[in-house]
């Protein structure tokens, strides 16, 4: 795929993730905090047929409005105009996702972890095996004579066989929960819709708000003060979403952590001081994204190798620590919420990501004209520092939780000197001039530091890492 298509592709998909904040309404939260309080079915269902209903809607309201969509400045530069089709994949991927996001957290707070893998492994691979079907095995038939076989020819072509297959993935995720929807009391509980959505509506803007930082650089911010033609907004915004996914590590880590520790939360906070399991969770999680942090950005010179099929997109690989560090902020501030969905203060949450979204705005607005896409990278950086500075303050203020603060900057600063000093030794002294090479020198220093930094750690945490299952006892030994 060319590289003004895998540009047009990522901003089509940073939408995706926007929109689907609006159609799950912070249904899932909800469905975590009212299913506790002894009422799992008639919050089940109730939720259920609310997001089947609005998804309905939703549906049709898209397809209303598809051709102003599809024509707008936004559907050119992520590649829709001329292909109505492309158009339809997406919006049944977002119907089907808001779909499944109640049946997918019954299965996390009912503890059946097998089952949502299955699933999850079944959507990845449906959606891989259509993926390779469309782009490499239909073309090879149709070119041998085979009829009725996909033969993408260009790269915009490709990305509507790619939009299908991210359709199939999502519908046989349905598919499959399809026995556990029909299993519930198709009736709607109106006093409780009624509550449900008090809880869940601030919780849209805190999303919503949210996703101005975490995605909008993309959908946006870089279309939008990026001064150049249309094809080099595209190539640029290309550079950066490739650059982007090399914060995958800690992205997913936060994720499973999302997964399993918002329905934990919520029971822990019924037993007695789950403040204390809360600082204890975060030291732990702090300390593991940063060694995530300095395992990705000291070995840019080794994970380049996913940017390989086009070194075109390396040029960005300066953008990676800044846009790692940012995640490890926001990993941190996902496990601050906790104050303000256990206290019910969910317009505190979202009055908190408003500011964020308005400084976000703010700092790409006046970075990206001068900066590029590094602009966009420092302002997600900045923005999500003072989001988890401020979801702290307030938290310490409305529910106090004795975290581990003196460790945890010491973790953060020291992870991010660590990484600073080896760059300042690349560029200076192993590697002028081509920082990203490998070198036995430069994976030899790298190595050097991280097992440093992880001697380090365990050095201070040696009593909290003897705690643990399976390794505790060899931790113990050191």
């Amino acid at each position: 795929m060319d590289t003004v298509s895998f540009g047009a592709m990522s901003s089509v998909y940073a939408y995706i993730t926007f929109i689907n904040v609006i159609l799950t309404y912070g249904m899932e939260t909800t469905f975590f905090r009212f299913a506790k309080q002894g009422q799992e079915r008639a919050v089940l269902s109730t939720s259920m047929i609310s997001l089947i209903a609005s998804s309905t809607i939703a549906f049709i309201l898209f397809m209303l409005v598809r051709t102003p969509v599809i024509n707008s400045p936004q559907g050119v530069m992520a590649g829709l105009t001329g292909h109505p089709s492309y158009y339809l994949y997406i919006v049944l991927v977002l119907c089907f996702d808001a779909v499944t996001a109640i049946p997918y957290a019954q299965l996390r707070l009912d503890g059946r972890p097998v089952r949502y893998a299955i699933i999850r492994i079944a959507n990845i691979l449906t959606n891989i095996f259509f993926n390779v079907f469309f782009l490499w095995l239909g073309p090879k038939l149709h070119a041998s004579g085979v009829p009725f076989m996909p033969h993408p020819t260009t790269g915009g072509e490709q990305i509507g066989y790619i939009y299908l297959a991210n359709v199939m993935g999502s519908g046989m995720t349905l598919l499959l929960f399809l026995p556990q929807i029909l299993k519930i009391d198709w009736k709607i509980n109106w006093p409780l819709w009624k509550q449900l959505l008090q809880y869940s509506l601030p919780l849209v803007v805190f999303g919503l708000a949210g996703m101005v930082n975490e995605t909008l650089d993309r959908a946006w911010f870089l279309p939008t003060y990026l001064h150049m033609p249309l094809h080099e907004k595209q190539e640029a915004l290309s550079i950066y979403s490739a650059n982007y996914k090399m914060a995958i590590f800690i992205t997913m880590f936060i994720q499973a952590f999302k997964m399993g520790a918002e329905p934990f939360f919520f029971k822990q906070s019924e037993g007695q001081n789950p403040q204390k399991v809360y600082a204890r969770i975060m030291k732990l999680f702090v300390v593991l994204l940063c060694v995530m942090f300095l395992f990705v950005s000291l070995f840019l010179d080794i994970w380049k190798i996913f940017l390989v099929k086009n070194k075109f997109y390396q040029q960005g690989l300066f953008i990676v620590p800044v846009l790692l560090l940012a995640n490890v902020f926001l990993g941190i501030y996902y496990n601050l919420t906790i104050w303000f969905k256990i206290t019910d203060r969910t317009r505190t949450g979202a009055a908190i990501t408003i500011i964020t979204a308005l400084l976000a705005w703010g700092c790409n607005a006046w970075w990206i004209p001068r900066m590029g896409y590094f602009g966009a990278a420092l302002a997600t950086m900045v923005c999500y520092l003072v989001q988890m500075v401020i979801c702290w303050a307030l938290g310490q203020k409305y529910y106090p939780v004795p975290y581990h603060l003196p460790r945890i900057l010491t973790y953060i600063g020291s992870a991010v000197v660590v990484y600073y000093f080896f760059a300042w030794l690349t560029n200076h002294l192993l590697s002028p001039g081509a920082p990203y090479a490998l070198t036995p020198a430069t994976l030899g220093t790298g190595l050097l530091f991280f097992f440093a930094y992880l001697w380090f750690v365990l050095k201070m945490e040696k009593r909290e890492f003897a705690k643990l299952p399976f390794v505790g006892k060899y931790i113990g030994k050191l």
